[in-house]
């Protein structure tokens, strides 16, 4: 428009002076208004060049912005922040274990001799915050965890982290620290104690894995992992094996080991074979009712199966509860046991709910571990009652009752007797 304008007004001033000038005027009258006119094209040029500038300016940070709001919803959809806030507590009415301070059951060293007395503890070390990230490099197959907890300084919790899973699994292969295969914490009875009860295992072991789907029922794994402990470990991984079965309202589960077992003799390494197998199982009666139990037998590890760990008399080695050496034939003690639990459990409501277990863990009197080591344990039984509360959305409030018995070898007994207790919120 202001083109227009101007034209029109240097046309009506040309005629206006044309009639009175000479042509050598008109013609540098001419020149001089179209100077004018490029003058002004030439500025409309300019303006328009930086509007376009601005807009590409725009439309880039618009572009930056776009990809910054797409990269945070892929790491929202992709990666799952999840946790426990637990706060544990323990009451002793008898024996209190040598390890004080615990709020876990340490019924393999319950004392002797200590008078009974009432002591109680409570700790928030249990709790734990994990991270679960999906599709790696746009994989969908490709995904990684991280979780940790407090559980430092014999659970009594120092501020830092205890890394309890840490790997990344590609396609069927599991690369990093998780839960054993020899764990079996799916069919386990629901527990207040925060280790589970005595004969489950809730062990953890760096690992490679690797999982066959035979079909939606029936799955195999196999791993080699490491379950080194203490001064005694092996120079190979273990191999294990989990096959499982999981159909309507039956779970089962068959595990097995063998662990090579080392130690430093006088003039080289003894080694001596460890081996055990495992069996447990739940069955759904209805939405309200289920029955689950384990066993193992184990052959050189006791490790595996929480509340056992003791150590050698014999040679005075506080992780020697799996072997003890026999410096006068070089060779290794193994120490054998079985493990039996079973539970109930029972659902009132979508509020309340209750279980029942009996557990007992038997060493093997007749091996040569046991005439070696007279003082260590021949018989653990434990007899749990709980009772769970969940007044709102993933918050639990619980406590538990534990009456058990330790015995040795060589005739001596203890009874335990105590509360657990927690509070618990999940997210």
């Amino acid at each position: 428009m202001k083109k227009i304008l101007l034209a029109t007004a240097c046309g009506l001033t040309t005629m206006a002076t044309w009639g009175n000038t000479s042509t050598e005027q008109r013609i540098l009258l001419l020149e001089q208004q179209l100077e004018a006119l490029k003058s002004e094209l030439q500025q409309q040029k300019q303006v328009q060049s930086v509007l376009q500038q601005e807009q590409v300016v725009v439309r880039e940070d618009v572009q930056q912005q776009q990809e910054k709001v797409k990269k945070i919803s892929d790491f929202r959809d992709n990666v799952d922040v999840y946790g426990v806030l637990r706060f544990d507590g323990a009451v002793d009415f008898k024996s209190t274990p040598s390890g004080r301070g615990r709020t876990i059951n340490q019924i393999n060293r319950a004392p002797f001799e200590e008078a009974d007395s009432v002591r109680s503890d409570f700790t928030a070390a249990a709790s734990r915050i994990g991270v679960h990230i999906k599709e790696l490099g746009g994989d969908p197959n490709v995904k990684a965890r991280l979780e940790a907890d407090f559980w430092t300084n014999g659970g009594r919790g120092d501020g830092n982290f205890r890394v309890r899973h840490a790997y990344v699994n590609a396609y069927n292969w599991t690369l990093g620290q998780t839960s054993s295969l020899m764990a079996n914490m799916e069919v386990a009875t629901d527990a207040v104690d925060y280790s589970l009860l005595l004969g489950n295992s809730v062990v953890r072991h760096p690992q490679v894995q690797y999982a066959w789907t035979i079909n939606p029922e029936n799955r195999l794994n196999v791993a080699l992992e490491y379950m080194g402990g203490g001064d005694r470990s092996s120079a190979l991984p273990a191999l294990t094996g989990k096959y499982t079965y999981k159909k309507d309202n039956t779970h089962l589960i068959a595990q097995g080991f063998v662990n090579e077992k080392q130690a430093q003799g006088e003039q080289n390494d003894i080694n001596e074979i460890g081996w055990g197998v495992g069996l447990g199982g739940r069955y759904r009666f209805d939405e309200n009712n289920s029955i689950q139990g384990q066993y193992y037998h184990m052959v050189g590890d006791q490790r595996i199966v929480s509340f056992l760990t003791q150590g050698s008399t014999s040679d005075g080695n506080a992780w020697g509860g799996d072997f003890s050496v026999d410096p006068m034939n070089n060779e290794l003690l193994l120490n054998r046991f079985d493990s039996f639990t079973l539970g109930y459990s029972h659902t009132f409501s979508p509020k309340w709910r209750a279980n029942v277990a009996a557990s007992m863990v038997s060493f093997d009197e007749d091996s040569d571990y046991a005439q070696a080591n007279p003082e260590s344990n021949k018989r653990l039984t434990d007899y749990v009652l709980n009772g769970i509360y969940t007044p709102w959305k993933n918050v639990d409030l619980g406590a538990e009752y534990h009456h058990g018995k330790r015995e040795t070898f060589d005739g001596k007994e203890a009874d335990i007797a105590r509360v657990n207790m927690t509070m618990k919120y999940s997210f």
